[in-house]
């Protein structure tokens, strides 16, 4: 009985919290059962606690210590956004040529530098119009099509410069090539990005020797917008090319009058980006470590300055325009938006473990075993009891401190990598915005004291998770409203730390009591 009864003392504060999250699912599936319980928000709610459990776990480390990080959410607008920018893709047109003149009365065209890549009989496109090339004479080509509209333009490129406005020059490109066929769709299913796709095949009745996977198929119509995909595979045979690319789901592809295909730009690779930026997080780390104990900055001030700069950095640098992958990188964003079984099997089961809840069980397990089981873990536990007794009993404080914030960056930039992947889409002002203050709100209802010494990873993740089931019943319950978000989730949080002081006092004061009768 003595046994049972110190193993709820201990564990006091965790069957606390996990008792609130059990009566959070219990009240939204009660409320709201169709929409709670569906496998596709179950997996949602999961996805999103472990991409929010992940910063959490990072900032309990902080809090340990008996420090604070303010920064959270602007490291990870600012991983994201350049993310986004070093894995930046453009597609170059195999050639692509600058036009100087055209004469509409003699449909020619009179282009930059010698167009050695063009003979006659082929086609070239400027913008969306295709043209015949009838002759080419050193840098002049004759056309057979009308070009009034592409003298209008190069005209009012020239008048543009002559007012000293900018403007962009007016090229041209080789190739639509003619499609022979149109392939039917293969029905066998892909799982790209969370989507569903269906691969298709469509052949160019020319030799594309140069053609390589993730370059771009542009299909063309006389009438309508052009489609474009990136290419998936690529068979050449004789003077015909055989191109295999994915479409979603009941997307319909009509047979085009002209494929043109233009070449992938990746300035970076894909490891090389996300390596950077997450040693880029790491970096920022440091020097919020450095400035708190080499000289002596509050952390409150330090991280709050830091909130400022890499939010106003990240505008910067991206002009303050929305930065995102499109369509590109599918492998790569099964990270974020894949299921862990399927991946794993390609098997698709009802109810799948989202991939990020695999990195953060991955990353609790390891942050579980730092705190609770290895001697640094016990130095930073010290440090946030009594920071003088620790350096007193020879442990290097300024170290710690320095280890717990690059963790928390670290943390936070694996989290960044995850949530630009899983929305695709980065605005630089607004993106991982009061994400530190939920981070901060976790650790803080999972145990960890903001005094320091004190804190429970699980418990940081149940709080974690707690914090979306709340999220997810304001949105899914008839009768709340939406804008109450911020304040429900406030005074939840609040009552649980309310009722864990007050049971926190009355245990010592019964353990008082208890040893006054003893002596």
């Amino acid at each position: 009985m003595s046994l049972l009864k110190s193993f709820l003392t201990k564990y006091r504060k965790l069957f606390g919290i996990l008792g609130l999250l059990v009566g959070s699912c219990l009240f939204t599936a009660w409320q709201a059962p169709r929409s709670f319980l569906s496998p596709e928000n179950l997996q949602n709610t999961v996805r999103w606690t472990a991409l929010f459990g992940i910063i959490s776990v990072g900032v309990s480390f902080v809090i340990v210590t008996g420090g604070i990080d303010l920064s959270i959410g602007s490291v990870v607008g600012l991983v994201g956004c350049l993310l986004a920018m070093f894995l930046h893709t453009s597609y170059e047109p195999e050639d692509q040529l600058e036009v100087v003149s055209a004469d509409a009365a003699r449909q020619t065209i009179t282009v930059r530098n010698d167009p050695t890549a063009f003979e006659a009989g082929q086609r070239f496109q400027i913008s969306d119009d295709v043209f015949q090339i009838r002759e080419i004479s050193n840098r002049q080509i004759t056309v057979d099509e009308p070009i009034e509209a592409i003298a209008r333009r190069v005209k009012e490129h020239d008048t543009a410069l002559e007012q000293g406005r900018s403007s962009r020059p007016v090229y041209l490109q080789r190739a639509p090539h003619e499609v022979i066929t149109l392939g039917p769709v293969n029905q066998t299913a892909i799982r790209r990005g969370g989507q569903w796709m269906y691969s298709q095949t469509v052949v160019i009745s020319s030799r594309q020797d140069g053609l390589q996977v993730n370059d771009q198929l542009q299909l063309l119509y006389e009438v309508g917008l052009p489609q474009v995909f990136p290419i998936q595979s690529v068979k050449v045979d004789g003077d015909q090319t055989t191109i295999q690319f994915l479409i979603r789901q009941r997307q319909r592809v009509r047979k085009p009058d002209w494929a043109a295909i233009s070449q992938r730009q990746q300035p970076m690779s894909t490891p090389m980006a996300m390596l950077l930026v997450v040693c880029i997080a790491v970096l920022i780390g440091l020097m919020h470590g450095l400035l708190i104990t080499k000289i002596g900055l509050q952390p409150f001030i330090v991280t709050l300055c830091g909130l400022l700069f890499y939010r106003g950095f990240s505008r910067y640098i991206s002009s303050d325009q929305t930065q995102g992958f499109g369509n590109e990188y599918l492998d790569l964003k099964e990270l974020a938006k894949g299921d862990f079984v399927e991946l794993l099997t390609g098997t698709e089961l009802v109810f799948d473990v989202p991939m990020p809840f695999v990195f953060l069980t991955v990353i609790g397990i390891a942050a579980a075993i730092f705190l609770n089981k290895t001697i640094f873990g016990r130095y930073m536990l010290a440090l946030g009891r009594n920071q003088d007794a620790a350096r007193y009993s020879g442990v290097n404080t300024d170290r710690m401190v320095i280890l717990a914030y690059m963790i928390c960056s670290f943390c936070a930039g694996i989290a960044g990598i995850l949530f630009a992947l899983d929305l695709n889409s980065i605005q630089p002002s607004g993106h991982g915005e009061f994400y530190e203050l939920y981070a901060i709100a976790a650790a803080v209802l999972g145990g960890c004291s903001l005094r320091g010494g004190e804190g429970s990873i699980l418990g940081v993740i149940i709080a974690a998770a707690v914090m979306r089931v709340l999220n997810n019943a304001i949105n899914l319950v008839d009768g709340i409203d939406t804008s109450t978000e911020f304040a429900i989730i406030g005074m939840v949080i609040l009552m649980g730390v309310v009722v864990d002081e007050v049971v926190k006092r009355m245990a010592i004061t019964r353990r008082a009591r208890l040893q006054a009768r003893s002596e």
